[in-house]
C-alpha cells in the first residue's frame, strides 16, 4: 500500500517537471501571400503586375526559348527550449520555407507552383 502511494506520488511529481522554458517564432522573409497568389490567372496575369506586387524575384532562370522562371521565397523559423528539472535542456529549432515559382512567357504568367521545404 505504502509502496503504491510512493510510486503514485513520484509519478505525479515527475509529470509536472517537463516544461517549456522559452518558445520563439519568427516570420522571416515573406515576399508573397496566399491572397496575392489567388489573384494570379494563368495566361492573363502580366509580369509587370507580378514585379510590382511581389518585388524583385530572389532568383530568375532563363531558358533558350525565352521563358523565364521567377522564384520568390517565404520563410519562417521557430525555436523552443525544453527542460526537465535542471538535469538537461533540449533546443528544438525548426525552419520552414516555401518557394513560389512563376513561369513567364511573353511577359505573361504561363504557369506557377509552390515548392515547400
Amino acid at each position: 500500500m505504502y509502496r503504491m502511494m510512493g510510486v503514485s506520488l513520484l509519478s505525479l511529481s515527475l509529470m509536472g517537471c517537463l516544461f517549456v522554458v522559452d518558445s520563439k517564432q519568427k516570420a522571416g522573409v515573406s515576399q508573397w501571400s496566399n491572397q496575392e497568389l489567388n489573384r494570379i490567372e494563368v495566361g492573363q496575369t502580366r509580369a509587370d503586375w507580378i514585379r510590382s506586387s511581389f518585388g524583385a524575384p530572389d532568383r530568375v532562370s532563363t531558358y533558350d526559348d525565352g521563358t523565364e522562371v521567377w522564384r520568390y521565397r517565404n520563410s519562417a523559423s521557430s525555436e523552443s527550449k525544453i527542460g526537465l528539472f535542471l538535469l538537461f535542456r533540449i533546443n528544438v529549432e525548426r525552419e520552414s520555407a516555401e518557394t513560389l515559382a512563376l513561369e513567364i512567357r511573353d511577359a505573361v504568367v504561363s504557369d506557377y507552383w509552390v515548392e515547400t521545404r
